[in-house]
Parts: structure tokens; C-alpha cells; sequence
């Protein structure tokens, strides 16, 4: 699947948090989650780990 073209998502220079992959993408991409509908979104292609980018910002600032 190529996210770039596909859905518009950017490849970031920085790993995943849940594989330490080098697969981290940003962006907006088409799902069935409500939670994650019309939302910026982190998606890693190597282990499917998929966050909302606020959600993700909220737990940063918790930790």
C-alpha cells in the first residue's frame, strides 16, 4: 500500500512509539472509527499502531 500517493500521509523522521519502526506516517486517512474520523493521525505501516495526533500530544504532556 502506498500511503504517500494513496492518502496524502507524510513519512516522518521519527519512530514509532509501540515498534520503534521507521515507518511513521502523518496525516488523514479514511476509517470506520468515529473516534478517528476527519482527525490528523500517526500511522505506523510496519505494525498498524494508529493514534490520533491530539490524543498522542495529550499523552506527552502527561508523561
Amino acid at each position: 500500500m502506498n500511503i504517500d500517493n494513496e492518502f496524502g500521509m507524510k513519512l516522518l523522521l521519527a519512530k514509532c512509539p509501540h515498534c520503534e519502526g521507521e515507518s511513521l506516517y502523518c496525516g488523514m486517512i479514511p476509517t470506520a472509527i468515529k473516534t478517528l474520523t476527519n482527525k490528523e493521525v500517526l500511522f505506523c505501516q510496519d505494525c498498524k499502531f494508529v493514534v490520533a495526533v491530539d490524543e498522542y500530544k495529550e499523552m506527552l504532556l502527561q508523561a
